[in-house]
C-alpha cells in the first residue's frame, strides 16, 4: 500500500518507530494490498520517512512512497513561489553586457523570467533511498542536482561551473527601468541564492524563499530538502532558533542534533546563513549515495547550449517587439519578448 501527498495513502512497511492497527488489510513490502478478515499489527522503523511524507511539500511537486526505504520525487521544474521578473545570464555573441560576476567576471546580459526562463525549464523524477546511512568515507557531491527541496526545486553544491568558485560569491546585478518604466533590478543569483542552469531551477545556498515557507526568523529550522544521499536538508538554525555556524559542522555541511521533526537528534544537513564560502552549500555526501543516481542528478547541471539558445532566441523576438529597457546612461536598449 503507497502513500502519496496528494491522496494520503501510506506504504508503512518500514517507517518510523510507532505500531498501527490496521483492520481488513493484510500489508506486504513491495506487494498489493489482499482482502482479509484479520487485524494486522505493523512496525514502524523508518523516522526519515515519517518525516519526509509530512513535509510540506508544494504545489510543484509530488511525492510517493514507492517500496520500503524509497521516496520517488517529481518536480515540474518551476519554483513554488514568485521569481524575480528579470534575471542575468551569460552573455553571448551581440548580446548587451551589463554587468559582470565578482570572481570569474562573467559577462552578462539581462533575460525576462516569465518569457525565457520558464519555458526552458524541466521537471525531473528521482527515486531516493529515504532509510539513509552514514557511508565509511564520503563521497564528493556531482555537479548539477545534488538533492531537492520542498518548493519542487534542486539543491545544488556550491560551486559555480569551474567547480572551485563558489556561487554565491560570484554574483552580479543590474538596475534599469523596463519599458513600462518600473525600475528593475537582475540578478545573476537572487535573493534566494537560486537561478536557472538553463533547464533547471535551483539554489546554492541556504534559499530564504523557501526556509521562509516552514520557519520563523528567529525560530528553529525544519526539513527543506533531501539529498541525494537520503539525509534531510535545514536551513540554518538549530532547534533553539540559534545560527549555527561552520565550525558546527562536519566537512559535509553536517552535524547530529536535536530538531523539530527529531527532537532525540538525527544526522542531517545545514545550509549556514549568510556563508559565502564553499560551505555555503553541500559539497560532499555523509551517506551512501549510487553513481547511477548522481549521474542522474548531474544532468541538471548547467547547461550552456540551452542558455546560448535562449539569448538567441531573445536576439529573434528583440526584432519583432517594442519592449525596451532603459540604461543608466540614457540609452533605449530593445530587450525583445518582455
Amino acid at each position: 500500500m503507497h502513500f502519496s501527498s496528494r491522496s494520503g495513502q501510506y506504504c508503512l512497511c518500514g517507517l518510523a518507530a510507532a505500531l498501527l492497527i490496521v483492520p481488513t488489510i493484510a500489508i506486504g513490502c513491495g506487494g498489493g494490498a489482499v482482502s482479509s478478515s484479520t487485524t494486522t499489527t505493523i512496525t514502524i522503523t523508518n523516522p526519515y520517512a515519517l518525516a519526509y511524507k509530512s513535509l510540506a511539500w508544494g504545489a510543484t511537486v509530488t511525492v510517493s512512497f514507492p517500496a520500503s526505504c524509497e521516496i520517488t520525487i517529481t518536480t515540474t521544474g518551476q519554483p513554488d513561489y514568485t521569481p524575480n521578473a528579470y534575471y542575468l545570464a551569460p552573455a553571448s555573441g551581440s548580446d548587451t553586457v551589463v554587468a559582470h560576476t565578482a570572481v570569474t567576471n562573467t559577462a552578462l546580459t539581462v533575460i525576462s523570467y516569465a518569457s525565457m526562463i520558464k519555458p526552458s525549464l524541466q521537471g525531473s523524477t528521482v527515486t531516493l533511498n529515504d532509510c539513509p546511512t552514514k557511508a565509511s568515507s564520503t563521497t564528493a557531491t556531482n555537479m548539477g542536482a545534488i538533492g531537492y527541496l520542498i518548493s519542487g526545486t534542486a539543491m545544488f553544491n556550491p560551486f559555480e561551473m569551474n567547480g572551485t568558485t563558489p556561487a554565491v560569491a560570484d554574483n552580479g546585478s543590474y538596475t534599469f527601468t523596463d519599458g513600462t518604466g518600473t525600475m528593475q533590478t537582475a540578478y545573476f543569483l537572487d535573493q534566494c541564492n537560486s537561478h536557472s542552469s538553463g533547464t533547471t531551477w535551483h539554489a546554492h545556498g541556504n534559499p530564504n524563499c523557501v526556509t521562509s515557507q516552514v520557519d520563523t526568523s528567529t525560530g528553529p529550522s525544519h526539513i527543506i530538502g533531501i539529498a541525494l544521499d537520503g539525509f534531510p536538508i535545514y536551513g540554518g538554525r538549530d532547534i533553539n532558533g540559534n545560527v549555527i555556524s561552520v565550525s558546527q559542522l562536519d566537512t559535509c555541511n553536517g552535524i547530529t542534533s536535536a530538531t523539530p521533526e527529531f527532537p532525540g537528534g538525527a544526522y542531517h544537513y545545514v545550509l549556514p546563513i549568510g556563508v559565502t564560502t564553499k560551505y555555503a552549500s553541500i559539497n560532499c555526501y555523509s551517506g551512501t549515495v549510487s553513481t547511477a543516481t548522481m549521474a542522474e542528478g548531474s544532468k541538471r547541471a548547467c547547461n550552456m547550449k540551452m542558455m546560448f539558445a535562449m539569448l538567441k532566441q531573445k536576439q529573434q523576438n528583440s526584432k519583432k517587439t517594442d519592449a525596451t529597457m532603459v540604461m543608466p546612461d540614457g540609452k533605449v536598449m530593445r530587450m525583445g519578448a518582455m
